[in-house]
């Protein structure tokens, strides 16, 4: 898989996450390799938007997203907002944090 990051406030989020939720759609078969995790930012509203996909390329229709290697992901995340979330492809990389 590829990543990317970036940082939003609020849910200006939604419109990254409208568009990965349709290519995963257009490319049904590996839904799975569809991911959008976030974690918690420097204040209450701020957000760190991790997007991943089965194809690179695919990184161009996300405006502003900076590259991430597999190792700098998360280890735990605040929220799920795009993914099959009992997958392994999910499961192996990410777990909740605990309030």
């Amino acid at each position: 898989m590829f990543w990317a990051k970036r940082e939003f406030q609020a849910a200006d989020y939604a419109v990254c996450q409208d568009r990965l939720a349709k290519l995963m759609m257009a490319d049904a078969g590996r839904y799975r390799e569809y991911i959008m995790v976030s974690v918690k930012g420097k204040s209450v509203i701020d957000s760190i938007v991790y997007v991943g996909v089965p194809d690179q390329r695919l990184l161009a229709v996300f405006d502003g997203f900076d590259h991430v290697a597999e190792a700098d992901l998360p280890k735990e995340i605040d929220t799920l907002l795009v993914a099959e979330g009992s997958s392994k492809e999910f499961t192996n990389r990410f777990k909740f944090k605990h309030l």
